[in-house]
């Protein structure tokens, strides 16, 4: 695999570093065990010259975006700037969109993480296809580019050759993405072994605060303490309607339009947080925390509970239990 590697002014040094020295892994081991190497990357920036991180360090780069180059994938980095710094980068912004739409156009693969996907969405290469972004700058680019098909809970996204990462540290998760899609899936999963990264399939669910959500609009918070009462009967979407005095079309439409999402999708949203809570701050038997938190029965509350995080109750307290050991 050939990797290229888009730096630009205030782009995040980690992501550089962290994929010369995963791949630079990779391959010693590949090598010490008899293989071939298999990996090469360049790191580029527009003109060839070095260029200032968002930390401050300068990055030394291999060449201009210009340069004639055999690679596979391209990877974008997030970025360290703030607004006013990013529209004085506009016209940088725009040449480097033009050079991605035309690499992309010629059968590269093309990834970005974090803010780096705000560059891929001004280039119209997210137009109507599925991508990703940090939970906390969704809102943002919802109302940039309105035309992206948004996956709020995901990590990872893959939709034609171009890859999206969600956090700033998800460079990881990007690059074994893009390894798994030019050598396969064994050599990216050996890849994740060498230097022990969990590979395991997760969701933003995990990470993203609901107070996050509830602080957009009056109506989600008084929607989630309803929802944390929790009484004999379950609570449905008829039932929170009544209670908020509204139709259940309008909150329909009103959680569309504040959550991207139904009614019903924040119900459970809700109850699985609460969960997550109490497995990661009581020892409550996994039947208890279903009642607690409006289940009727053990096995719905493990449905709901793995579809939003893709791992069962016992693996997520097991995992908490682990990171806080």
């Amino acid at each position: 695999m050939k990797l290229a590697i888009l730096a630009l002014e205030g782009c995040m040094h980690s992501a550089i570093a962290g994929v010369a020295d995963i791949l630079a892994l990779a391959n010693h081991v590949m090598q010490q065990s008899g293989a071939k190497p298999r990996f090469s990357w360049q790191t580029l920036s527009l003109d060839g010259r070095p260029v200032r991180a968002g930390g401050g360090q300068m990055i030394a780069v291999d060449g201009a975006i210009g340069q004639r180059g055999r690679f596979d994938a391209i990877l974008v980095p997030g970025n360290l700037v703030d607004h006013v710094t990013a529209e004085r980068l506009q016209p940088q912004y725009a040449r480097a969109g033009a050079w991605l739409r035309q690499q992309h156009a010629n059968g590269r693969l093309i990834g970005a993480f974090c803010s780096g996907v705000f560059l891929l969405a001004g280039a119209g290469l997210l137009d109507n296809r599925r991508a990703t972004i940090t939970w906390w700058l969704q809102g943002e680019l919802r109302q940039r580019h309105p035309t992206v098909d948004l996956a709020a809970d995901a990590v990872v996204t893959v939709a034609d050759r171009i890859v999206c990462a969600a956090g700033p540290m998800s460079w990881v998760d990007l690059l074994l993405r893009l390894i798994e899609m030019v050598e396969g899936k064994e050599i990216a999963r050996l890849c994740a072994d060498y230097v022990v990264i969990d590979t395991a399939q997760r969701s933003q669910s995990i990470f993203m605060p609901v107070g996050y959500l509830l602080s957009q609009d009056p109506l989600l918070t008084r929607a989630d303490l309803l929802v944390r009462r929790t009484g004999k009967a379950p609570m449905t979407v008829k039932r929170l309607a009544g209670a908020l005095g509204v139709s259940e079309r309008t909150l329909n439409r009103k959680f569309q339009e504040l959550t991207r999402e139904p009614p019903q999708a924040f119900i459970m949203r809700r109850r699985v947080e609460h969960a997550r809570t109490l497995l990661e701050t009581t020892r409550q038997p996994i039947k208890a925390i279903a009642r607690t938190t409006g289940y009727e029965d053990e096995s719905s509350f493990r449905k709901a509970f793995r579809k939003l995080t893709l791992m069962s109750p016992q693996a997520y307290r097991a995992r908490r239990m682990e990171r806080t050991a």
